[in-house]
């Protein structure tokens, strides 16, 4: 008894990415809504009924998206912190890094923001107080490089904060993989930009006409 318990477990464990991989493809197309667990079953290949060794319901797949989004984010920032001393380029690498997830990512990062609504109760409450700790981050940041003189007088941290958050956040709404623009050159137009909207400076200007074919604006 022990032996078979213990080797369900481990196929559980094994199949949970798998599962929430296909959940991320079918709330991406669908939207949440009009998914169904029985698209997820399909996409993986099981009966609808053995996803509940895995999940608990439909809303526990979203919220696993949406927290797996919430460490690979929180690693971005630990990682920004320990690349450098100075907060504008702690700042410069997470910009950087993060937009660069988000692009590499996009159905996720779609789901996060734009079907992460539909959660429930504590769920809900968690992923908020997630988006908060990603503003929170960015706006201590902005007001430290302040402090050392890094950021041009004018610039009201808090507004500069909702500026560049909402400009990196609203991404998935028109980046296509197939566009213009290849994702590093998305990254370090935005990044440049970010950071001369803070110091008052003028963004690098750009060495070579993008390349036909790649990420389209919408």
């Amino acid at each position: 008894m022990a032996t078979r318990r213990k080797s369900g477990t481990t196929d559980r464990r094994n199949r949970e990415p798998e599962i929430v991989d296909a959940a991320v493809r079918v709330f991406h197309d669908k939207g949440y809504l009009a998914a169904s667990l029985q698209d997820v079953a399909d996409i993986v290949g099981v009966l609808k009924g053995s996803l509940y060794h895995y999940i608990d319901s439909k809303e526990d797949l979203l919220y696993r998206i949406c927290a797996h989004s919430h460490e690979r984010a929180s690693e971005i920032m630990r990682a920004a912190v320990e690349a450098s001393d100075d907060p504008l380029e702690q700042l410069r690498t997470y910009l950087t890094d993060i937009g660069a997830w988000y692009l590499h990512n996009i159905e996720r990062v779609s789901i996060y923001f734009n079907e992460g609504r539909w959660l429930t109760g504590e769920r809900l409450e968690k992923v908020r107080d997630e988006r908060r700790e990603f503003q929170g981050f960015l706006r201590g940041l902005i007001e430290k490089a302040a402090q050392q003189g890094e950021i041009a007088p004018h610039v009201e941290p808090r507004l500069a904060t909702h500026l560049i958050l909402g400009s990196l956040n609203n991404v998935s709404t028109w980046y296509r993989p197939d566009g213009l623009y290849a994702p590093t050159e998305i990254v370090e137009a935005f990044t440049q930009m970010a950071l001369a909207s803070l110091t008052g400076e003028s963004p690098s200007p750009r060495t070579k006409q993008p390349a036909r074919g790649r990420a389209r604006a919408k």
